[in-house]
């Protein structure tokens, strides 16, 4: 008997009420627009419309052939168009540069510390494999497009962060389950840490979420990532969000990651799934599998709350308060250290109780 993958074991307390009565959404392709004449449909039925999102491209390279591409989206909904070369002479001169520009340091820089951790993680620097560095590259940038007025403007509630060859075979689960408190990731592919091609952020988290390449670059990200020989891109996200004391929310995967036959990817190339007599292009055949299964029961259902999946509280929460225990650390300090921050009240109590200890009241009376 198949077990339904959708049940009322996976649902969550509404998301928080914010000031906003409904939501306003950007959506933020990033990297290239790769597969994107294969899944325009999917994206503008079950992303784009659903959310009734605005849309932001950000990516490394355009190509004429790209720009045709983008004709098959809705023009009225791009609100901008970022396409960034700068990575081009190669990370490790892109980072020592920037590090020259924000430190007003000289060599060695912060950031080159981390070059002790392999893994993917690094992808894209030098020869390692993958595209981690890629994509934390791509956060760097997509976060200062963000700044722009012509988007600041438009006082939106929610960013999509996600990418142009997700194949969706439902809509997208509504914003107004998600609690704006958290960031939303969909399950699957975690290698240990966090899917890292979709997340859904908000005004509250945004900021952390894209800010990994800034405390690279500061040497932040070393003093929690140094005690990890090896890493992929899926943990050192986890550890950055953590570290950031970020609690992120889970939700049933409803797409899979798909392209043509002479697509070019990163790492894994694409592979035939069939289901049901489909024959599917994918990355990654399990990514079919619940993707299939859960547009399915979402169908059956017709209950998009079941997509939402419970936390496991406590082990989940532990690591986020012990990052905010460590943000608290200053301020405690400075109260509990009064001759630092001339807290007088403090002072004039620290001084009675040490007259107290060297002139001890006389014994009381003997019955």
């Amino acid at each position: 008997m198949k077990t339904d993958p959708l049940n009322e074991s996976t649902l969550l307390m509404p998301a928080i009420k914010d000031h906003q009565s409904s939501p306003r959404a950007l959506i933020c392709f990033i990297g290239t627009l790769r597969s994107l004449d294969i899944t325009v449909n999917s994206l503008i039925k079950n992303l784009i419309e659903p959310l009734n999102a605005d849309l932001v491209f950000c990516v490394s390279r355009m190509s004429s052939e790209d720009e045709r591409k983008l004709a098959g989206l809705p023009q009225n909904r791009i609100v901008d168009c970022c396409i960034y070369e700068d990575a081009n002479s190669g990370y490790e001169n892109l980072c020592d540069s920037i590090s020259s520009a924000k430190l007003g340091s000289v060599p060695p820089f912060p950031w080159r510390k981390t070059l002790s951790i392999n893994g993917n993680w690094l992808g894209g620097l030098a020869a390692t494999p993958g595209s981690g560095m890629h994509l934390n590259y791509n956060y760097f940038k997509l976060k200062e497009r963000l700044q722009r007025p012509n988007i600041q403007l438009n006082n939106y509630t929610h960013f999509i962060v996600t990418r142009t060859d997700f194949e969706w075979l439902a809509p997208h689960p509504p914003l107004s389950l998600l609690n704006q408190r958290l960031i939303w990731i969909p399950e699957g592919e975690d290698y240990h840490g966090y899917n890292d091609r979709h997340a859904v952020c908000s005004t509250h988290n945004i900021n952390q979420y894209l800010n990994f390449f800034d405390s690279l670059i500061s040497g932040e990200a070393f003093t929690y990532l140094h005690p990890y020989k090896s890493l992929n891109h899926e943990y050192q996200l986890k550890l950055h969000l953590i570290h950031g004391g970020i609690r992120v929310g889970r939700f049933k995967n409803l797409a899979y990651l798909t392209g043509g036959r002479l697509t070019q990817t990163n790492w894994s190339g694409l592979k035939l799934k069939e289901i049901d007599g489909i024959t599917y292009y994918c990355k990654y055949p399990g990514e079919v599998d619940s993707s299939v299964a859960n547009s399915k029961a979402l169908a059956a259902h017709q209950n998009p709350r079941l997509l939402i999946i419970k936390p496991r509280r406590l082990k989940a929460s532990l690591p986020i308060w012990k990052a905010r225990m460590r943000n608290l650390k200053p301020a405690v300090t400075r109260l509990l250290n009064p001759r630092k921050n001339g807290n007088t009240f403090l002072q004039s109590s620290a001084k009675a109780a040490h007259r107290q200890q060297t002139n001890p009241p006389p014994n009381p009376p003997q019955p």
